[in-house]
């Protein structure tokens, strides 16, 4: 067999072969009057159309499987051409043979999806640095209240990339000039913060956690799976550099779970300082490295003062749950925080003369 497996996977890593520049060439040259002035067999291989109209015995070529394609399979064997012409060479030959795998495009193919992955515009994850400082630094981003990660999250961070300029067109990234779909796109959409919804409640059913909310998301292509994180800081920013220290990560949601629901319920209620979610969102041609994911954080000490059910309103409702609260002495921590209006660690008829008054405030 002359196909050169080096020769391909070389090929592959540098460029997407040109039909009209260096497929129709090698016909050109070697299939004489056969194929070009005639069209024997049915077979016309003057241009693209007549190729890919096949022979009178059908198909000659089957986009993305050489080893399938009876124009490979006949020139591989020596069988063509014929005549007087000269066996194709071992480069030729592979040349013909990656350009089926790639699609047999007759143009210049590539992503052409703009919102999939761009390598202009890509960049390391904020994370990647020590502080705010040095994040701001290097990227344009901005930084949410936290001082951890970017507003909204974005990707990791693509290696391809760095060599993206040499390429042209860039494999699986977004081409300008590319007028073929290759359908090979690569994405790093995530949810935006707004579109990350992150409520606590408490005692709700039997059930204490966070509801987690982002169906408001909707990614640019079907995906595979969401994948979610939560890591937890229980100690907040007590060196107070902006950073925090987040531990006890686990997978809420696991890989190869298939998840594609867009809530989850996270029966956790523990004391904690701060919460750092991590959604995946895994695109079908995205590698392990490029997992689109983005970053939602909830804080304690963001919680509404008075809302006592975590319903973002202030209202009776939140005074009879109170008054049983202290009737029972019974308050879950998070709501012990939210009850303590004069913060002076008691809860009794004070706290409640204060919720009163937000109330009519």
């Amino acid at each position: 067999m002359k196909k050169n497996i080096l020769m391909l996977v070389i090929l592959s890593c540098v460029f997407a072969v040109d039909y009209e520049t260096e497929i129709q060439p090698i016909f050109n040259s070697n299939c004489g009057n056969c194929h070009l002035g005639n069209s024997s067999g049915g077979l016309n291989l003057s241009n693209y159309q007549n190729l890919m109209s096949g022979s009178d015995d059908g198909a000659v070529v089957i986009p993305g499987n050489h080893e399938q394609s009876i124009l490979w399979d006949e020139i591989n064997s020596g069988d063509m051409p014929q005549g007087n012409n000269p066996e194709l060479s071992d480069e030729e030959i592979d040349l013909i043979a990656f350009w089926i795998d790639e699609g047999a495009f007759s143009e210049e193919a590539g992503c052409t999806d703009p919102n999939a992955i761009s390598c202009e515009d890509q960049f390391p994850i904020c994370e990647a640095f020590n502080n705010v400082e040095d994040c701001l630094e290097n990227m344009d981003c901005l930084w949410d209240s936290v001082g951890e990660s970017c507003s909204g999250g974005f990707s990791v961070y693509f290696p391809e990339c760095e060599d993206c300029s040499d390429i042209d067109p860039c494999f699986n990234f977004y081409d300008s000039n590319a007028v073929v779909d290759n359908g090979l796109c690569m994405y790093n959409v995530v949810p935006s913060y707004d579109e990350f919804i992150i409520e606590f409640h408490d005692n709700v059913n039997d059930l204490s956690g966070f509801n987690l909310d982002w169906s408001a998301f909707t990614p640019p292509v079907e995906i595979s799976q969401y994948v979610l994180q939560r890591c937890l800081d229980p100690d907040g920013d007590t060196d107070g550099d902006g950073f925090f220290e987040f531990e006890n990560c686990i997978m809420i949601i696991p890989p190869n779970s298939l998840y594609l629901e867009t809530s989850y319920f996270d029966e956790y209620s523990d004391d904690i300082s701060i919460l750092k979610y991590t959604l995946y969102v895994d695109y079908p041609n995205n590698n392990y490295w490029g997992s689109a994911h983005g970053y939602y954080y909830y804080e304690a000490n963001s919680l509404l003062m008075g809302d006592l059910n975590f319903d973002d309103v202030i209202n009776v409702i939140d005074i009879v749950t109170m008054v049983n609260g202290i009737l029972s002495n019974s308050f879950e921590p998070n709501v012990f925080e939210v009850a303590d209006l004069n913060g002076d660690g008691v809860i009794n008829v004070i706290d409640i003369v204060s919720l009163v008054n937000l109330i009519i405030s």
